[in-house]
């Protein structure tokens, strides 16, 4: 058995290495706690990307059907406004007409405003109320090819409305896209954070672990070794009493030698025989 000054200097080294393990051991539980809470944040950043993903593909999709039915639409305006034209020229043909209708229309309505708005002779509104008869009867003359060149101008304006339209919506397309990618780079970059914070933190969860598995061994030594103490300090005890009680008795016997003797006690000698009593 070692003896006690070897005994107590294992047992403070066994204390400090225990108090290093035990500031060691929280430190990575600390680091373990806060990599999970960084792991965690990140996790609800690729959450609300991936919603707002999951929104944007859904709209993507609608302007996508937009963008077709307009596009279809523009194909059966465009269908149709061949078709009449087709039938405004055999018309024109037949009819043998060598003017278009609808800007016969727009110079009557030229004249008209500069007779009512314009200071002009009387000899000058003579002469564009002539134009203006003149005009209107080349336009009877053209008969239902009038209608026809108002039905082409509005499938006309249907059609660069309808592109217009589809050209919007394939516009959003391109910009959801490119904002989709931006998102995309974005979850790419959070992935890789959090596998490297994963990484880091599993380090410091088996660091962890094995301080307190360390902790533990230390500890279990050194109540080992503070068993070890106490039977010492037992063994010595017992020792130091039967050492006294042999001392004891020892004396017991001197005393009552003396007593039989009748020879005179002292003061330690009556403690001794009170003792022993």
């Amino acid at each position: 058995m070692t003896n006690d000054k070897e005994l107590r200097r294992e047992i403070n080294n066994l204390k400090n290495a225990l108090n290093e393990l035990d500031v060691r051991k929280e430190k990575w539980f600390s680091e373990k706690e806060t990599l999970k809470g960084e792991v965690i944040n990140l996790i609800s950043q690729i959450k609300k990307i991936k919603f707002t993903k999951d929104k944007d593909n859904k709209q993507v999709q609608e302007l996508k059907k937009t963008r077709d039915e307009y596009n279809s639409k523009v194909k059966e305006l465009i269908h149709q406004y061949r078709e009449l034209d087709n039938k405004k020229e055999k018309i024109l043909k037949d009819k043998k007409i060598r003017f278009d209708p609808s800007k016969l229309v727009k110079q009557i309505e030229q004249l008209e405003y500069k007779i009512e708005h314009e200071a002009v002779s009387f000899e000058a509104e003579k002469k564009l109320m002539n134009q203006i008869r003149s005009l209107k009867k080349q336009l009877e003359e053209a008969g239902d090819v009038q209608q026809v060149f108002k039905n082409l101008k509005s499938l006309s304006e249907s059609i660069y409305e309808s592109k217009k339209k589809a050209e919007e919506a394939h516009r959003k397309i391109r910009d959801q896209i490119k904002q989709d990618k931006t998102s995309y780079e974005d979850f790419i970059k959070l992935t890789k954070q959090i596998n490297e914070l994963k990484k880091k933190q599993e380090t410091a969860f088996n660091n962890f672990i094995e301080s307190k598995n360390k902790f533990s061994e230390i500890n279990q030594q050194l109540k080992n070794k503070l068993r070890d103490v106490k039977e010492v300090n037992v063994d010595r005890e017992i020792k130091h009493n039967k050492e006294e009680t042999k001392i004891l008795e020892q004396k017991t016997r001197e005393v009552e030698e003396k007593l039989k003797k009748k020879k005179k006690l002292t003061t330690e000698d009556l403690l001794v025989f009170q003792n022993s009593s």
